[in-house]
This record gives structure tokens, C-alpha cells and sequence, in this order.
């Protein structure tokens, strides 16, 4: 069966006035709710989704450069070839510009320490005493005198940002975090931009530990911590915009979206050109579904340089837009085959109108049910922030070539890919769809 022409049939049946109460209002009869879920669900095109990946993932689409903007051509010829009018939503915005070298060089030792910078690592030249501060927390400096010095932590439940400012509000001049074993440190991030952060490396499980032990043997030694051309820019971006208008007055706005921007270096399959595609899918098939409220389907530059896209998005809504804004859906890093289970994230970790129908739909497709948790580290927040339900729909925990450029479309499951568009498209259906077998429910 062809459901494109499925649907199309749906809007010729909106055409059809039938009989009103008077001759100024006619009543349009909407197609059955479980036909055009059913067209719906049959539509979607996983090909589509993978193709539209492919083509995203040619190149890094970093924040604030020309394959970002490249990135949002590409989706602008989309949706207008969808019929959508798009809106493209300029802001500007802090780049990290990642430093030109770092180094660690401990006394008595030859050679330096191998060694990596987070991003928005700031530069900095610093020789002192170092000193094991534990896992970095508050409370592991009380009674220690680090001012001045270079402290060591190891990676624990904390933010790498929270550890780097617990430092600096020690009176630390640098830290060094000392990873896991097994686990890359050239992928990691402090988030965003902070006047406050101290120069910050990142050190490998081996190095970390002959580092605890010397001390721990030896007594203190003294190191040099050099990152140079670490620099924060201001850029340009953009926001990529279209809204299908309902059927009927309404003020209701349900909205999805995703980032479309990645990290340097990385293909971003997963992070984010996964979310984008399935966005762009379902504002395909939604194009031609008769729905009775607003859907906005937004796609979001530089979150990767600190929900910059979102952010601004959310600043220019309007109060009524906000307070009528019922759900926003967040899709990022939504196909990675290797990642974990499929995650609904909410920035309190409680459930809302979001996850309750994303629930709902993916019991209905899938028999199982996903457990609302705790995320705050993607577009979902500033919306949320604002009082906004919103939530993130992720594969988590996140694969092991997060931010890398090992970040690549043969390591995305296109079963995985599929089951969000489902979820997601059958959750959106259900907030904005009213037939009037439904209406009499």
C-alpha cells in the first residue's frame, strides 16, 4: 500500500463540509485516529532517516563554520521541498577554540605525562607542588593547603566542571583528573565557558596512578602545567524553524527538535545527526496529517558550544507561546547500536506530559515500558527552565566513541533509529490529533 497517497486522502476528506448548524460553520470530519496512526507508523522510512544521516555526516559540522551552515542548508531544501515554509533564526554565540599545545612535566621525570585538554580547558603557564585531593569533591579539601598548587583527582560522579571550580575555590592554580581505566580522555568537555576555571588536563588511569603512588612513596614533587592558544570566540549560528499550522483554531504548541551540530573532529552519526533525521522525517510525514494543534519542528545550531540554539529559541518566545507550549520532545544521540537502553530524561528526573505519552506509545508499539530518569545536558533544558514540559529520548548510557571521530553512520542501528520515530510520531499524534470517534472517548 502506498500510505503517502493514504494520507493524502486523508486531506481530501477535509474538504468534504457536511451538514452544520447553521450555513456561516461547517464541521470537518476528521479520518479515524487508528488510520492515520496507521499511515503514520507505515510511512516512516528508515532509508530516509539513514540517507539523510549519510548526507549530514560528510564533514564535522562544528558551531560557527561553514559546514554547520552547510548542515542547515541541507535541512532548509528539505523542509521546503516538503512544502514548509523555514524560518532561519541567526544568534550569536562563545566558540571554544581548542589550544594549540598542553603539556604536563613532572620533576624527575624525563618525559612528560601523556595528556589531553577538556573542552574550554583555559590557558595557562603553572609550576607548583602537587597534591592528591581524592575525587576532587568540596569536601576533600577541607583541612588541605592547595593554594597556589597543582591538585590530582580521579573521575568520580561529579561534573568535570564542579571539580575544576571545587579547585579553584581551594586556591588550586591547575588540576590534573585522572581517568578510569580503559576510558579515552580525549573526548570530554567542562560544558561551557566559566571566568573561573583554572587550567585543566585530563590524565590517563596508568599515569594517574604511578602519579597517586610516587606521592604517596615519595613525598611532594613539583609539576608544570602548560596549555597555550586555548581562546573563546564569538560566532554565528542559527536555528532552522518551520510550524504546521492545525486544522482548526488552537493555541496548543507541541514541539520537536534536535541539534544538529557536532563536535570537531567527529562525523556527529550519533550525536546529532541521528535526532536531526529522525526530526526531519516526521516533519515529512507529518506535512499532510490534519492535526488540532501547532507543531513546531525545530532544529538547533552550536548546542555542542553550550545550548546555544535552544537557548536563544527560548529567550524570543513570547509568555503566551510559552504558557500554550503543552510538550516539547528532544531528540540527541537516538540510533547508536553499542549504547545502552533507551532513555526518557527529564531535567528533574520526574515524569511529565512528554513522558507520559511517550510512555503510553511505546507500550502500545513495543510492550515495554522506560522508567523517566534524571538528564540535563541537552536542548530539553532551557525549555523546561522556562516551565515548559520537555524531555530528552536518548540511548544511554552513551557509546564509548562519544565525541570522537570514530563517531561514524556504520555504528548506528537503523532498528533503533526507527523505534524512536515511532514512539516519538505516535506520542505527538496522540497530543495533537482529534477525531470525533475520539472526541465522544
Amino acid at each position: 500500500m502506498n500510505y503517502k497517497k493514504s494520507l493524502l486522502f486523508f486531506i481530501f476528506l477535509l474538504a468534504i463540509p457536511l451538514a452544520a448548524c447553521s450555513q456561516k460553520e461547517t464541521v470537518v470530519e476528521m479520518p479515524k485516529f487508528n488510520q492515520v496512526e496507521t499511515g503514520l507508523l507505515n510511512g516512516l522510512d528508515v532509508e530516509k532517516i539513514y540517507g539523510s544521516i549519510d548526507e549530514l555526516t560528510q564533514e564535522p559540522r562544528v558551531a560557527g563554520t561553514k559546514s554547520e551552515q552547510n548542515a542547515a542548508t541541507f535541512l532548509t531544501n528539505h523542509l521546503e521541498a516538503y512544502g514548509y515554509d523555514v524560518t532561519e533564526q541567526p544568534f550569536t554565540f562563545e566558540r571554544y577554540v581548542a589550544p594549540e599545545t598542553f603539556s604536563i612535566t613532572i620533576e624527575g621525570l624525563k618525559k612528560p605525562l601523556t595528556s589531553a585538554p577538556f573542552q574550554y580547558s583555559v590557558s595557562g603557564d603553572v609550576t607548583g607542588e602537587l597534591v592528591d585531593v581524592g575525587k576532587g569533591r568540596q569536601s576533600d579539601y577541607k583541612g588541605i593547603d592547595v593554594v597556589n598548587k597543582i591538585v590530582l583527582a580521579r573521575v568520580s560522579d561529579l561534573y568535570f566542571s564542579e571539580m575544576v571550580l571545587y579547585a579553584a575555590e581551594a586556591g588550586a592554580a591547575a588540576i590534573l583528573i585522572h581517568f578510569p581505566e580503559e576510558e579515552s580522555i580525549d573526548t570530554w568537555s567542562l560544558g561551557e565557558h566559566n571566568d573561573s576555571f583554572i587550567p585543566a588536563l585530563a590524565l590517563s588511569a596508568e599515569e594517574g596512578a604511578k602519579l597517586v603512588h610516587s606521592l604517596k612513596k615519595s613525598g611532594p614533587v613539583t609539576a608544570t602545567v602548560k596549555i597555550e592558544g586555548a581562546v573563546v570566540k564569538t560566532d554565528k549560528s542559527q536555528n532552522i524553524v518551520v510550524t504546521k499550522s492545525p486544522v482548526k483554531k488552537s493555541d496548543d504548541i507541541v514541539i520537536i527538535g534536535a541539534h544538529y551540530d557536532s563536535v570537531d573532529k567527529a562525523p556527529g552519526a550519533s550525536d546529532n545527526a541521528s535526532g536531526t533525521a529522525v526530526v526531519l522525517e516526521l516533519a515529512r510525514m507529518y506535512k499532510d496529517i490534519p492535526t488540532d494543534k501547532e507543531i513546531r519542528f525545530l532544529f538547533f545550531g552550536a548546542e555542542e558550544e553550550g545550548l546555544n540554539g535552544s537557548e536563544k529559541y527560548v529567550d524570543t518566545m513570547k509568555k503566551d507561546e510559552i504558557k500554550n507550549t503543552v510538550a516539547m520532545f528532544n531528540l540527541d544521540m537516538v540510533g547508536s547500536a553499542e549504547a545502552g537502553g533507551l532513555a526518557f530524561q527529564t531535567v528533574d528526573g520526574v515524569d511529565n506530559t512528554v513522558t507520559k505519552y511517550a510512555g503510553k506509545a511505546q507500550k502500545k508499539l513495543t510492550g515495554k515500558s522506560t522508567k523517566t530518569d534524571f538528564g540535563d545536558r541537552s536542548d530539553h533544558t532551557p525549555f523546561h527552565e522556562a516551565g515548559i514540559d520537555a524531555a530528552l529520548f536518548i540511548y544511554d548510557p552513551v557509546e564509548k566513541w562519544y565525541h570522537s571521530p570514530e563517531d561514524t553512520i556504520e555504528k548506528l542501528s537503523k532498528e533503533r533509529l526507527l523505534t524512536v520515530a515511532k514512539i516519538v510520531g505516535t506520542a505527538v499524534l496522540d497530543l495533537t490529533y482529534q477525531s470525533s470517534e475520539r472526541q465522544k472517548d
